[in-house]
């Protein structure tokens, strides 16, 4: 049988972020978000998950963008000059450098786990801004914490891509690498992860005729999809100026029209895909 996540990543980034994800679960065949507890529309993420009760809500734990929710002195590893995030190629660096702290990142976690569990947000699974998990010392830390919040189940990425793009390219591989490098620890602590996952070599780039491609040859087993819908906001624009551009306003607004595309609805059916979200994973 084939089942199919389809995670929008970045609920909660801003409130035309959120509205794109609501609209993509009730008009199409969005199953599954991630809340990001740091960022402006996290207060109307909330809400929007407690009305939308079939929509799957993992965490999006985030130590790349944005401004921490420990207090900066907490955490200062993880910071810039000006107390945001690192973004994703200076905290490689300064990981690689062994100045990044990983107590300081177990407690950012934590903080940011707690504040959506305080909102009373049931947590389906963790993932992560740009993968960050993925480096097998912070896995470490995600597992610890999967098994000790009792939310035993993670964004599994094993996808390759050989492109003309090739930083893509490399990315998908070396994530991957990540990844498969810890499924052995992942699995020996219980947690569950998807058999199959998609997004990397498409992401900005789920266009209906690419997201269809996928949908017909994924295999019988469980499938993520990876998405970034949204409708852009002037918040949407303000973050991108202060945090880093990552995807452009076309993206996220054609990734929307794909995921409530209503061809791609009959493919979901022409090939007996059952779509689910982490909640159902077992």
């Amino acid at each position: 049988m084939k089942r199919l996540i389809i995670n929008a990543d970045d609920f909660g980034l801003t409130n035309g972020i959120n509205e794109g994800i609501i609209l993509a679960h009730k008009r199409g065949i969005l199953t599954s978000t991630t809340l990001i507890p740091n960022m402006p529309g996290f207060e109307n993420a909330v809400k929007l998950a407690k009305e939308n009760k079939t929509l799957g809500v993992g965490i999006h734990l985030n130590i790349i963008r944005g401004k921490p929710v420990r207090r900066p002195e907490e955490v200062s590893s993880l910071l810039n000059k000006n107390g945001n995030f690192l973004t994703i190629y200076p905290f490689i660096k300064k990981f690689i450098l062994g100045k990044i702290e990983a107590e300081q990142v177990e407690k950012e976690f934590r903080a940011q786990i707690e504040k959506v569990l305080d909102e009373g947000i049931e947590i389906t699974h963790f993932d992560s801004e740009k993968h960050i998990h993925s480096i097998p010392k912070i896995m470490g830390i995600v597992i610890k914490l999967a098994k000790e919040y009792k939310i035993p189940k993670i964004r599994f990425i094993n996808e390759f891509c050989l492109s003309f793009d090739i930083v893509r390219s490399l990315k998908s591989m070396v994530v991957s690498c990540l990844n498969r490098k810890m499924k052995r620890n992942i699995l020996k602590a219980g947690i569950l992860i998807p058999d199959r996952f998609y997004g990397i070599c498409g992401s900005g780039r789920m266009n209906s005729k690419n997201l269809i491609k996928i949908l017909t040859s994924i295999p019988d087993g469980v499938t993520e999809i990876m998405v970034h819908p949204g409708i852009i906001d002037n918040d949407y624009i303000k973050i991108e100026q202060e945090y880093g551009s990552y995807y452009l306003k076309e993206e996220r607004e054609r990734e929307l029209e794909a995921l409530i595309d209503l061809k791609v609805k009959e493919i979901i059916e022409e090939e007996n895909i059952q779509l689910i979200n982490y909640r159902d994973l077992n």
